[in-house]
């Protein structure tokens, strides 16, 4: 494999750059509190951050320094190293949190499965509509064969149980199915015979039940749900231009997981909609611009990688504003590159470095970080 010099998107980059910083302050206004009354410092949620900032964007540089077309190459190998690890939860080097099994624990390394597992998936799926280009539209030879990797990671991901991730994962898998030539009957036929089982497995877990019917509640006016309740107060605290960095008031205790799924309260209550609007937009920028990437680039793999990457990152921060707002139930799935967490801060990087790497393909306006940089138009070497 083979490293080059790069052009770089500054419409990708600049947002995640921002976000990223973004999250020292706001994690460890986040934090503080939390970390002193368990860990006896103040800083020790922010120390552990400041690596993890440190290896996202060491990582970041690096693989948007790496041709995506690489990946293409060993797309079959990363997927089946994500369903061992997903299926390696079920046998052993487990570390459960919360009643749920999602990570490998390795001497004092821990890692969470799911999150290297919906990029691989992405990857691999991006190879087989490539390869299957001619005839993804037959059902048995072209469509079955995706289908099942799709539907085996996303069970995988829904036992551990990580339901709200694993629908996540589903449904951007079906994005690029449906850019792509399969029949939008195949992809409706499928939707439907499987809401039955989706169904069964939702009545069969009472924590997803509980927070159904406690949301419903909390719409209808009741008071079962306390977390929401609090993010709620955390942004009617922040008005419209916040209580200032570090002046929240949720984060002692009030608001559970604070420095986590809810940091975008947190948020809300420091830098007020001002604040919340800014965010929005950043990653509404990434939206567009990831897509218009996708858009441009010549290859149908970078192509449907682009916009499967992009889908996953904005799906995410979607889904983590929309339940601390109360517009939809509790779920375990944090803000990208905003709050505290390992694996996904530096898988996600990894993301955005593919993405940067794929747009320095498509001959747009762009910044160049090195001094020999190489035609890209030109064969490659692995």
């Amino acid at each position: 494999m083979k490293l080059k010099g790069y052009r770089i998107d500054i419409w990708i980059l600049l947002p995640v750059l921002f976000l990223i910083i973004f999250s020292i302050g706001a994690v460890y206004s986040a934090s503080s509190y939390f970390s002193m009354e368990t860990f006896n410092d103040s800083n020790y949620l922010l120390k552990q951050h400041l690596i993890r900032v440190a290896i996202a964007l060491t990582s970041l540089f690096i693989f948007a320094k790496i041709d995506y077309r690489y990946y293409q190459d060993i797309g079959k190998l990363l997927i089946w190293v994500s369903i061992f690890l997903l299926l390696f939860i079920y046998i052993g080097g487990v570390s459960e949190v919360k009643g749920a099994s999602r990570w490998i624990s390795i001497g004092p390394v821990s890692f969470q499965p799911a999150d290297f597992a919906k990029f691989t998936l992405i990857i691999y799926i991006s190879h087989l509509l490539v390869k299957k280009k001619n005839y993804v539209h037959l059902l048995y030879k072209g469509y079955l064969p995706i289908l099942f990797y799709i539907i085996l990671i996303t069970v995988l991901v829904a036992f551990q149980p990580n339901f709200s991730t694993a629908l996540i994962i589903f449904g951007s898998s079906l994005v690029l199915l449906i850019l792509s030539n399969v029949k939008l009957k195949h992809i409706v036929y499928t939707v439907v015979s499987l809401i039955p089982f989706g169904v069964i497995f939702v009545l069969s877990k009472a924590y997803i039940v509980k927070r159904l019917t406690s949301h419903a509640d909390f719409t209808t006016g009741g008071d079962s749900h306390y977390q929401l309740q609090q993010a709620i107060i955390g942004f009617g605290n922040g008005g419209l231009f916040g209580m200032g960095p570090g002046n929240s008031l949720q984060r002692e205790f009030f608001l559970p997981e604070a420095h986590g799924d809810f940091i975008f309260s947190i948020i809300g209550e420091e830098y007020g909609y001002i604040g919340v609007f800014i965010l929005i937009i950043l990653f509404a920028f990434i939206l567009i611009r990831g897509y218009k990437v996708a858009k441009k680039v010549k290859d149908d793999f970078g192509k449907y990688l682009a916009f499967g990457i992009t889908t996953l990152i904005t799906s995410y921060a979607v889904v983590n504003m929309s339940v601390a707002c109360g517009l939809i139930p509790t779920t375990g799935v944090p803000i990208p590159f905003v709050s505290y967490g390992g694996t996904a801060l530096i898988v996600n990087s990894i993301a955005v470095g593919i993405l940067l790497n794929i747009s320095s393909f498509c001959n747009e306006s762009q910044v160049t970080f090195s001094d020999d940089y190489v035609d890209e138009t030109k064969n490659y070497e692995i």
